[in-house]
């Protein structure tokens, strides 16, 4: 008889988990409109606008991106990798004594997010982290039955690495922009013809030849703060803070109140810094910014959840978070039409003002539509092939 746990059923899964996921997907899904308006070589360059919003003609322009740099870039990542580790920490636990065929079933689950990773890689976009997700994500294991202690340990280890793999790489972009001289000059990019005015398959034909193997090396670099982030959701886990949100109300709180403090406060200073020209401390600060931003995110929706406020709100957020991974390759393939040549072909056309109007048109159209989804079916069509892929059933 095979006893191997199932999926999660509906009734069982944690309604704030769900509802954090959706409100996520906004912040990922606005970041990505802007990154579909360059390239790997803007970025690799320091080139593109959340590097140097400064060097945007419009002020419009210039706000809407210092806005999305402060408040958004990273911290919605940070959310997600953060929950991946939660997630997987949840998934090992359940049936203390099938702890051998939940690690198998978690390996069969993370080669079909790689195998999903991979062909958005190579048939969506260049921006693909699933397949960098899972291919970390078989460390956890290594990492389930660790005290927290040495949880925490680990997670200030990696964390602190990754700091340092950033600034390195900062220096180095500040290095090499100063080489090639004023920043605003137009640098030559084969990339951007290619996606701006090409074929749907000259794009996928450029990413095979000149992008893949650059994204997976990328997962290198990542690797200290995409396991330290996912060794945090673990942490949380362990911890029982997110699935008893009511018990832990006063360390909730207290965590907002770090968030908002040490978030607003390293941001501001960073934006200061940026003003005054000073690229890599500023760029230092942001990343340090970073989870502290996401963690005032996250424990002020915990708090708003718990004291029952805005939950006509929770009931749009919820569906979209049960269906992230669904919700997550449609944007993709969605921002890769808006900009690409394939498509409308926007790249480098489109204000930037204009991508906030785009993402809550597109985030709202899957809130209504997810919702709709739901009601009749138990999971997205992406969700229930991951099912099917992972169980068999």
């Amino acid at each position: 008889m095979n006893t191997a746990v199932g999926p999660v059923p509906v009734k069982e899964r944690i309604a704030i988990l769900d509802i954090i996921r959706g409100f996520a997907l906004f912040g990922v899904l606005l970041v990505n409109m802007l990154m579909f308006n360059y390239t790997l070589t803007d970025f690799s360059f320091g080139r593109d606008a959340l590097a140097r919003p400064d060097l945007l003609v419009g002020a419009l322009d210039r706000a809407v991106v210092w806005t999305i740099q402060v408040l958004f870039q990273g911290k919605f990542y940070t959310i997600f990798a953060f929950l991946f580790g939660l997630g997987f920490y949840l998934f090992l636990e359940r049936g203390a004594d099938k702890q051998a065929q939940n690690n198998k079933l978690f390996r069969r689950r993370l080669f079909v997010l790689l195998a999903a990773g991979l062909l958005h890689l190579i048939f969506v976009w260049w921006g693909d982290v699933l397949a960098a997700y899972a291919l970390i994500g078989f460390l956890l294991p290594l990492f389930s039955r660790m005290s927290l202690a040495r949880l925490r340990t680990w997670i200030v280890v990696l964390l602190v690495i990754s700091l340092l793999i950033h600034a390195g790489a900062l220096a180095m972009t500040v290095m090499v922009g100063g080489m090639l001289g004023t920043p605003d000059l137009p640098l030559f990019d084969p990339a951007r013809a290619v996606y701006a005015q090409g074929t749907y398959w000259a794009g996928v034909q450029y990413r095979l030849q000149n992008e893949v193997a650059v994204a997976l090396l990328n997962t290198v670099a990542m690797l200290p703060r995409i396991l330290g982030l996912f060794l945090l959701g673990v942490y949380a886990a362990k911890t029982g803070i997110l699935q008893n949100t009511a018990a832990y109300l006063p360390l909730i709180g207290r965590l907002f109140r770090l968030g908002a403090v040490v978030g607003i406060g390293l941001s501001l200073l960073h934006l200061g810094l940026q003003f005054a020209g000073s690229l890599f401390w500023a760029g230092v600060l942001r990343e340090v910014s970073t989870p502290f931003l996401s963690l005032f995110y996250v424990s002020g929706i915990m708090l708003l959840w718990q004291g029952g406020k805005f939950t006509a709100l929770w009931a749009y957020l919820a569906p979209l978070g049960r269906m992230a991974f669904t919700n997550y390759l449609v944007q993709c393939i969605i921002c890769a039409w808006l900009f690409y040549g394939h498509g409308l072909g926007l790249m480098g056309n489109i204000s930037l003002s204009y991508i906030p109007l785009l993402t809550l048109l597109i985030y709202a159209s899957q809130a209504f539509y997810s919702k709709w989804w739901l009601a009749k079916y138990p999971q997205g069509p992406a969700e229930w092939l991951w099912r099917r892929l992972t169980y068999g059933v």
